[in-house]
């Protein structure tokens, strides 16, 4: 049953396949780190992004996704059952960067390794997760997800990494009688 619950569940769900997108780098390259034990839900990009993480948010917006036909009905679905929520999700995912003085390049080509198999094995899994015949998918084969980017966060300081934009659909509650919903007994 649809709840107020439901997007909290869905970052929880995010993270968890996150975690496991990067944990399952050391199975492709032994030498290489799964997913760090820092990991967790946010309501906001933590002002303290640190290394190494894994953090979600929900972001940059919860719209409604277009629904044919478009045009100046677009607007007014919300008076019929025909609307569909896009909910925008971040994954960031960060390492700590070498801190040697002067650089090494050893230890930078490394960290590069490192960086480029986080965001590689990330872009995949979570494209994969929800394709058909997956065992396990975030949303239904019939709801939407989008994977819109992965963009590298501009190394600096001790951190690098990745942050992952997606939009899923999850699904309202509530209806014209009742829009608040009514709670199981």
């Amino acid at each position: 049953m649809a709840s107020p619950l439901d997007l909290d569940a869905l970052a929880d769900a995010v993270l968890a396949a996150a975690v496991d997108a990067l944990d399952s780098i050391p199975g492709f390259a032994p030498g290489l780190e799964g997913a760090p034990e820092r990991t967790f839900v946010t309501t906001g990009l933590s002002p303290a992004l640190s290394c190494p993480a894994v953090i979600v948010n929900v972001a940059p917006s919860i719209r409604e996704g277009a629904t044919p036909p478009l045009g100046l009905g677009a607007g007014t679905r919300h008076r019929t059952d025909g609307w569909i929520n896009h909910v925008g999700i971040q994954v960031w995912f960060t390492r700590c960067r070498p801190q040697d003085i002067p650089q090494n390049p050893a230890a930078e080509t490394a960290h590069a390794g490192q960086h480029h198999a986080d965001g590689w094995a990330m872009w995949n899994y979570m494209h994969n997760i929800n394709r058909k015949g997956s065992s396990d998918p975030l949303v239904s084969l019939c709801d939407e997800w989008f994977m819109d980017s992965l963009t590298p966060l501009q190394s600096s300081g001790t951190l690098s990494g990745w942050v992952l934009a997606v939009r899923a659909e999850l699904h309202g509650y509530g209806d014209g009688t009742d829009p608040g919903g009514t709670p199981p007994p």
